[in-house]
C-alpha cells in the first residue's frame, strides 16, 4: 500500500486499534461486565502492540543496526516493563482501596500480566510485518 509506505507511523496505530478490537471481543466472549476498548489492562496489551509494531517499522525502514532502531527497542522494553510492574501494582492498590473504602470505584485493571504483554507484542509485530509486506 502506497499510503503505508509514505506514512509508516500509521502501522503502529493500526496495530493498537486491532489489538483493542480483539481485547473488546475477548471481553464479550468472557462475558466480562465492562468492555475494555482503548482502556488499560486486558488481553492483548494495546501498548505492547503499538511499540512492537513501531520497532518492526523502524527495523524495516532504518535497519536493525541503526540508532533509531535501538532507541525504539529500548522505549518498547520500557513500556512493556511498566505495564507488567508499575501499572499492574497500581491496579492491585486500587483493588485494595476499593475493598477498604465503601463507595470507592477506582479502576483496577490498569496493568497487564506477562502473557498479555507478550501476546500484545507478538500481535503488533505480526500486524506490522503483514502491513509492510502487502
Amino acid at each position: 500500500m502506497q499510503f503505508l509506505n509514505q506514512y509508516p507511523i500509521a502501522i503502529p496505530f493500526i496495530a493498537i486499534l486491532l489489538a483493542e478490537v480483539v481485547k473488546a471481543l475477548i471481553d464479550l466472549i468472557r462475558k466480562r461486565g465492562k468492555i475494555r476498548f482503548i482502556n488499560p489492562g486486558g488481553m492483548p496489551s494495546g501498548h505492547s502492540s503499538f511499540v512492537s509494531a513501531l520497532v518492526v517499522v523502524v527495523a524495516n525502514k532504518e535497519g536493525v543496526g541503526s540508532t533509531l532502531f535501538m532507541v525504539s527497542a529500548v522505549i518498547a522494553l520500557i513500556v512493556m516493563y511498566d505495564a507488567v510492574t508499575l501499572r499492574n501494582e497500581a491496579g492491585l492498590h486500587a483493588k485494595a482501596i476499593n475493598k477498604l473504602k465503601s463507595g470507592a470505584k477506582l479502576e483496577e485493571s490498569l496493568g497487564h500480566t506477562v502473557w498479555e504483554v507478550i501476546i500484545g507484542a507478538v500481535f503488533g509485530a505480526v500486524v506490522a510485518f503483514i502491513l509492510l509486506n502487502i
